[in-house]
């Protein structure tokens, strides 16, 4: 219980910042998903006056992927075979552009300008209106919960700082002392970075935990698609890692400058 009291100051913190943290790691790697499969569904339609291949249309813009040409009308096969083929001739030819990811609206109309330099091309169709609603609230979501995550561990590290600062003021004797008897800086603060390591693993396994519980009972039993759908991305061993490392880095910074600024003092 007295280790409980003495550490849940840092490890509260420490623990709501890795959960931010990891947050912004599922989201952005469940919207990688998402972006790519917008970008399949989303394409552009050409109209052109002679037929023209995938590297007339890459030799154009090269975040152009790939080119399907779509069927002139049936209508065309009930005319007779002589009239028939002066109408194909006359009638232009339908291209559907896919493109490689998800393109920003000014990357658009950027692939919009550089088709419409081709005096083959007579017509494109990029669907803007449609596509910026989606790309602006596809975007503002990502932009709004990236920045509740900074702030909200911006709030998080000097939360820790500030128990830094208790701890090197319990240890403040004992630390003089040293100081006295020659001890390194690193040496006299050693207690904290020990304290503060113990503290880092601790939260990494905790918030780790806590994403494992998630992924193994609640999202395998929701019944809501979008998240069955991604369940292996809620979290991978990798990110462990990921959040040891992140955690680890956070106290040392914390430790270096509360060590820092008592010596200046």
């Amino acid at each position: 219980m007295k280790f409980v009291k003495k550490h849940i100051s840092l490890i509260f913190p420490l623990v709501a910042i890795l959960l931010g943290l990891e947050f912004f790691i599922v989201f952005d790697r469940t919207t990688n998903t998402y972006e790519k499969s917008l970008s399949s569904d989303y394409s552009i339609v050409v109209v052109a006056k002679e037929e023209m291949s995938i590297d007339d249309f890459r030799s154009l813009d090269a975040h152009i992927l790939g080119v399907k040409e779509l069927k002139k009308p049936k209508a065309l096969d009930n005319v007779y075979v002589d009239k028939n083929e002066d109408l194909n001739s006359a009638i232009p030819n339908f291209y559907e552009i896919k493109l490689d990811k998800l393109l920003g609206i000014k990357v658009i109309d950027k692939l919009k300008k550089n088709l419409s330099e081709s005096k083959s091309i007579k017509r494109i169709e990029t669907f803007h209106s449609t596509y910026k609603s989606q790309y602006e609230l596809f975007t503002f979501i990502k932009f709004s919960f990236g920045t509740f995550i900074f702030f909200m561990s911006i709030i998080g590290f000097f939360l820790i700082v500030k128990q830094m600062e208790v701890w090197n003021f319990m240890h403040a004797q004992r630390m003089k002392v040293m100081e006295i008897f020659g001890a390194s800086l690193f040496l006299r603060s050693k207690v904290l970075v020990n304290m503060a390591l113990v503290d880092a693993i601790i939260s990494a396994i905790l918030t780790s935990s806590m994403f494992v519980s998630l992924q193994k009972m609640w999202i395998s039993d929701t019944q809501m698609e979008i998240l069955k759908e991604h369940v292996s991305d809620v979290f991978i061993f990798s990110d462990f890692f990921i959040l040891l490392f992140s955690s680890i880095s956070i106290v040392l910074i914390a430790v270096f400058l509360v060590v820092i600024n008592v010596k200046e003092e």
